[in-house]
């Protein structure tokens, strides 16, 4: 994706063109990492929306060796993270239920609810969460970003994001009751 921003930067390709690839490529993957912050699709999607207009607006101060993904993402959280502090939240916000559907072809019906039940309480469990043990886990175990592309995101040292994933993991080891197996 590197690539097409330094198309865009030698005239190659335009704007537009450039905003339209980067969307059709990180749109849906913003759009989770929004989601797993406000818990609600149709802000999320605003929340892209205006991640997006970011970007057009923004796409020629991105420093030649910086990731246009990272970058994408820290906008991203950096959006989730106003969307908090504004007041229509903190006024109207009710709290929303996450759902994903889990398939397992070789278990039982059984197996699958008893699978589907237990992500279910885990993921209540990670979104009950303080908001920086929960940035920290979802980065980590959900996008699957290593310690250093977390730290990058969220604009937070290293030390402190491996912190923060101990003590969030300690937390829900405490509420599961100990049942929380180590990935």
């Amino acid at each position: 994706m590197e690539e097409l921003v330094e198309q865009y930067r030698d005239q190659k390709i335009n704007k537009n063109e450039l905003i339209q690839r980067l969307m059709d490529r990180f749109g849906s993957q913003l759009t989770r990492l929004a989601y797993t912050y406000v818990k609600d699709v149709q802000i999320a999607e605003n929340i892209i929306q205006e991640v997006f207009i970011i970007c057009y607006r923004k796409i020629d101060t991105l420093k030649k060796n910086h990731s246009i993904h990272s970058w994408l993402n820290q906008i991203t959280v950096n959006k989730c993270r106003d969307y908090f502090r504004s007041r229509w939240f903190k006024e109207k916000h009710t709290e929303a239920y996450v759902t994903t559907n889990l398939r397992s072809d070789h278990a039982t019906p059984e197996q699958q609810l008893t699978e589907r039940l237990e992500h279910d309480q885990l993921t209540q469990e990670v979104l009950a969460l303080p908001i920086k043990y929960r940035e920290v886990i979802i980065c980590f175990y959900y996008h699957d970003f290593s310690l250093e592309e977390t730290s990058d995101i969220l604009k937070v040292k290293k030390a402190t994001i491996s912190t923060r994933l101990r003590r969030g993991r300690h937390m829900l080891r405490e509420k599961l009751g100990g049942n929380l197996d180590e990935a």
